[in-house]
């Protein structure tokens, strides 16, 4: 019983957990929750960058309102963006880089920008099938390891 419920409770972890790794994003447009408090958004972001340094500050501004044709309240909206989520920020302007440019998918992208294209395609390839083995290879000896664990110590109810 004890072997089955390892089992069970390492399958239950492992499914709850893929989320944690999506790169799509969160919160109620979604329909998936969002997993930060949103305290510090885009306006607070700003407020602190030009109190740090104001200079730099409306340099960077500039610079976004002439490469991008952007007026100045849509540069420090997107500005701010940036500030509050670097990762999420960057992740987001790829994905409307590939909408714009009617790619399929990131792998769609790099094989197309590539000089050489199957290498690159080859190379992408390699790279998921050896990660997937690997992430499953992770799972496999720590689910093991816990089945062995919870075989070696029973749980035994205090009184008995």
């Amino acid at each position: 019983m004890n072997l089955l419920r390892s089992f069970l409770l390492a399958v239950a972890v492992a499914a709850t957990s893929v989320g944690a790794f999506s790169v799509l994003p969160n919160g109620p447009a979604t329909g998936r929750p969002a997993t930060s408090l949103s305290v510090f958004g885009p306006k607070q972001a700003l407020v602190v960058e030009r109190t740090k340094n104001p200079a730099k500050f409306e340099q960077t501004i500039q610079g976004l309102m002439s490469s991008k044709g952007l007026t100045r309240g849509q540069a420090e909206k997107r500005y701010g963006e940036f500030l509050v989520d670097p990762d999420g920020f960057a992740l987001k302007a790829a994905e409307e880089e590939r909408r714009e440019k009617g790619y399929k998918d990131w792998i769609d992208q790099a094989v197309s920008k590539s000089d050489d294209p199957e290498a690159t395609l080859k190379r992408i390839k390699e790279f998921q099938r050896f990660n997937s083995i690997k992430g499953t290879a992770i799972m496999v000896i720590a689910g093991g390891a816990a089945v062995w664990y919870n075989y070696a110590n029973p749980y035994i109810p205090p009184g008995h």
